[in-house]
């Protein structure tokens, strides 16, 4: 992904969209697809992480899914991947809340060389040098102002991507977006949240082209001018709310946001709280595709986290009320 020395975000919404990232689109320099499309690779199981919005998984993968465990700290747990996964299986690693991977994801990925990895970064904003995976997945919309879905890049010669199959529907992304952009207020900000939810819901995971408007912010944007504030509004957040905080201290990337782990009967009215003070709280996720009886942690994850915005666009007194209501709240 491009970078310049100024950094562009004129639609960024400030209501988080959890759940949602459909449609894989054309990086600036390749074409894209669904990590595990039949005709990328029709014979090979996928492997994902028990911890994912089910948002991601289409019906070209409901037969050949396979799940992996995610441990405390959101770290992935390969090793039921190093034990089972055949010759030529697909594996998805997450880098969790923008955390960058740990040396044991790295030593599996090269014991493993006969397997194919897809980093998913769509919640990292820089989660450092990557694992060494054939492909990447990026979802830039969560991070900044741009309309697209997923983004999927190949890493090297050897992951060969398909050409786009259908132009982009740049009129049909753009919408919502621009009508938040030219409410500067919030004041229509439901208008423009419905706009947008129906937006994501007639989305599909299909191998589409890169619209222009996004490629052309992307291009525009420096990645390090957001990673700073990203991480000295966490800073701010964690002073005040470390004792509820689901992420470490100090963390080595800019973080998606500053996740709290809370009992259920207390998230679900902090979140009503907040979001009636247009503190924009959301939840990563509220429904997984792995079985919750098989992944009981991460299936209670679902019920217990809520990420609190953090990034560019907001300042230190935005911090202050958000921790403000948040310790009010759960003292």
């Amino acid at each position: 992904m491009a970078a310049s020395s100024k950094a562009t975000n004129p639609t960024a919404p400030r209501t988080a969209a959890a759940c949602s990232r459909p449609g894989p689109r054309a990086a600036p320099s390749a074409p894209s697809s669904t990590p595990a499309r039949p005709g990328l690779c029709p014979h090979a199981g996928v492997w994902l992480p028990a911890f994912l919005c089910d948002s991601l998984v289409g019906g070209a993968l409901a037969g050949r899914a396979r799940f992996y465990p995610v441990e405390e700290g959101f770290e992935p747990n390969l090793s039921r991947v190093e034990a089972e996964a055949r010759t030529g299986d697909l594996v998805l690693i997450p880098a969790y809340f923008g955390l960058p991977p740990t040396e044991a994801v790295r030593e599996v990925i090269w014991r493993r060389s006969d397997l194919r990895f897809v980093e998913d970064r769509a919640q990292a904003l820089d989660a450092g040098p990557g694992v060494g995976a054939g492909w990447r997945l990026y979802s830039p919309r969560k991070l900044l102002g741009v309309a697209d879905g997923g983004l999927l890049v190949a890493m090297n010669a050897a992951a060969v991507l398909p050409r786009p199959g259908a132009p982009a529907a740049e009129a049909a992304l753009w919408a919502a977006p621009t009508m938040r952009r030219d409410d500067p207020s919030g004041r229509r900000n439901a208008v423009w949240h419905a706009a947008n939810q129906a937006k994501e819901a007639a989305m599909t995971v299909t191998a589409e082209a890169m619209t222009d408007q996004s490629l052309s912010i992307l291009s525009r944007t420096s990645f390090a001018s957001l990673a700073g504030p990203r991480l000295r509004n966490w800073g701010l957040l964690d002073r005040r709310l470390r004792r509820w905080s689901a992420l470490p201290a100090n963390p080595a990337s800019p973080p998606l946001g500053y996740v709290l782990r809370l009992e259920p009967d207390r998230r679900e009215p902090l979140l009503r709280a907040l979001h009636a003070e247009r503190i924009f709280a959301a939840v990563h996720w509220p429904r997984l595709v792995a079985p919750h009886d098989e992944f009981p942690r991460e299936a209670g994850w679902t019920r217990q986290l809520l990420t609190l915005p953090c990034d560019h666009r907001y300042g230190a007194a935005d911090m202050a009320r958000i921790a403000d209501r948040v310790a009010d709240f759960l003292r």
